[in-house]
């Protein structure tokens, strides 16, 4: 992962493709900030890990992505997405939601790694 770009697009294509491996490359091993969209705080990067896996599971939903605008300096990198969150799962009234994701990157040695994570519900989204 040579360039910030080329790091935000493998984490966000892992997610796209539910790639766990792929995710967990893009991932700092040292300690991570995770603040989900509940407000809660996961510091523990497998806990992250098993999250994930388990979301990673289901086909029934689908995530669109739109570039809200982003900072690189020479260390850090910031990107800020807008994501719009479908799931149709059998028997579950259907879910669309909306949030901005944050996303911090740190380059450690010749790689970006991310190193917080947090996603904030849109003010006004709601479940289909």
């Amino acid at each position: 992962m040579g360039t910030f770009q080329e790091a935000l697009d493998k984490h966000l294509g892992a997610i796209h493709q539910r790639d766990l491996p792929c995710f967990a490359e893009t991932i700092a091993t040292d300690g991570i900030v995770l603040i989900t969209s509940e407000g809660r705080l996961i510091r523990d990067r497998e806990a992250m890990l098993a999250m994930h896996r388990d979301w990673f599971a289901s086909s029934a939903w689908q995530m669109g992505v739109e570039p809200v605008r982003q900072w690189v300096g020479s260390d850090l990198g910031v990107a800020v997405v807008k994501l719009d969150y479908r799931e149709e799962a059998a028997g579950k009234p259907p879910i669309r939601a909306e949030s901005y994701l944050t996303l911090v990157f740190q380059r450690q040695g010749d790689r970006w790694m991310m190193v917080q994570d947090q996603n904030t519900p849109c003010r006004g989204a709601a479940s289909a």
